[in-house]
C-alpha cells in the first residue's frame, strides 16, 4: 500500500474524511469508506467500473476493434493465432509491435518487429505475460496520455521512452545502472530493464551495452514510453490538441468507464495520430496526480469535500 500511487489515493482521502480499510497490502486492494458509501479500489481501478465494460478497455484487442467500430484512428491489429499467420501480418506492416493482449507497464512489449528472428523471440517473450498476444501495425508518433474522469477532460502527460546521457566514459551499461539507482531512490518502479528489448534497441542505432557514448551524447535505450520501463513524463495538460480532446472525450463515453486514460501516438510530421491503448486501472501518480486526485473523488463521492479547499468560516469580531 506505500507506494506512490496509493499515497496519492489515501492522502486525499485523509483530507475529505474518508476512511481507508486495507484488505490486501500487496496487491494494493482496500476500501473507502464514509457514512453510507463503500467503494472497492485496486489503485485507481474500483468497484463502479462495470466488469464488460473493463473487459472492453483492458483486452487490447478488443479495445482496438471497439474504437475501430465507430471510426476512431487506431493502427491495424491482429491476434495472434498462429507462426505462420503472424508471419503473413509482418509481412503486410513491414514493422510490427507484438504484446501481451492483458498485461500493463509495457511488460512483454516488443516494438519496431522487422525480421521473422524477432518476431520469433517476441511471441516467446510475450507469451510469459499471457497466453493471449496482440500483432498491432508499428505506428510512430509522440505518446500522449489523456485522463478523463466521469466523462470529463482532466489532465495530460506526454511519456518519453528511457535514455541515457553520455559522459565520455562509461559504458551504456554502466550508465543505465547508474541511473537506475538513481531512478530507485525516488521511485523503485521507474527502472531500464536490461533485457532483450533494450538490446534491440540499441542494435537498431548500431550499438550494444559496451559502447561508450560521447560526452553529452543522448541514447534512447527504449522504444516503449511507459514509466516502468525507465521513461520520464512530462505533464501537458494545457497543450492538447482540440481533436485529440474531442476524440477523447467521446471514446471515454463510450466505455462508460469513471476513470479512464486514452493513449494517443501523435505524428506531427505526417499531420496524423492513432489510439494505441484505452486504461481503466491507471495509475494516479506525479507529475499529473495533483489534477486527476480532486475529480477522481468528486466522481466517488460528490458531497464530501477536500479539507484542504473548504474555505473556513470568518470569526465576527466583538462589536
Amino acid at each position: 500500500m506505500n507506494t506512490i500511487y496509493t499515497r496519492t489515493i489515501t492522502d486525499e482521502a485523509k483530507k475529505r474524511g474518508i476512511s481507508v480499510e486495507v484488505i490486501d497490502r500487496e496487491t494494493p486492494i482496500f476500501i473507502l469508506k464514509r457514512g453510507g458509501t463503500s467503494i472497492r479500489c485496486f489503485n485507481a481501478l474500483t468497484d463502479r467500473v462495470g466488469a464488460v465494460s473493463f473487459l472492453l478497455a483492458d483486452d487490447k484487442h478488443l479495445a482496438n476493434r471497439f474504437m475501430a467500430r465507430y471510426g476512431f484512428p487506431v493502427p491495424r491489429q491482429a491476434k495472434y493465432t498462429g507462426f505462420e499467420k503472424a508471419q503473413e501480418f509482418l509481412q503486410k506492416c513491414k514493422s510490427i509491435v507484438v504484446k501481451p493482449a492483458r498485461q500493463w507497464g509495457g511488460r512483454g512489449v516488443a516494438v519496431a518487429v522487422k525480421t521473422v528472428s524477432d518476431l520469433r523471440q517476441a511471441v516467446l517473450r510475450a507469451r510469459k505475460f499471457g497466453e493471449d498476444i496482440v500483432l498491432e501495425e508499428c505506428v510512430e508518433g509522440d505518446d500522449n496520455r489523456l485522463i478523463f474522469v466521469g466523462g470529463e477532460y482532466v489532465a495530460a502527460i506526454r511519456r518519453v521512452p528511457a535514455a541515457v546521457t553520455g559522459n565520455g566514459k562509461m559504458s551504456i551499461r554502466k550508465l543505465i545502472k547508474m541511473q537506475n539507482a538513481r531512478n530507485r531512490r525516488i521511485e523503485a518502479s521507474n527502472i531500464i530493464p536490461l533485457d532483450n528489448e533494450t538490446r534491440r534497441t540499441l542494435a537498431a542505432a548500431g550499438m550494444n551495452y559496451n559502447t561508450v557514448p560521447q560526452a553529452g551524447q543522448t541514447v534512447r535505450v527504449r522504444r516503449t514510453s511507459n514509466f516502468h520501463t525507465g521513461g520520464t513524463v512530462e505533464d501537458i495538460t494545457d497543450s492538447v490538441d482540440p481533436e485529440l480532446l474531442r476524440q477523447g472525450r467521446k471514446i471515454a463515453k463510450l466505455f462508460a468507464i469513471p476513470v479512464m486514460a486514452i493513449d494517443f501516438l501523435v505524428n506531427k510530421a505526417l499531420g496524423r495520430h492513432w489510439i494505441i491503448e484505452a486504461s481503466a486501472d491507471l495509475a494516479i501518480s506525479p507529475p499529473e496526480g495533483h489534477r486527476v486526485i480532486g475529480p477522481f473523488f468528486d466522481c466517488l463521492f460528490p458531497k464530501i469535500k477536500s479539507a484542504s479547499v473548504i474555505p473556513r468560516k470568518s470569526k465576527r469580531r466583538p462589536g
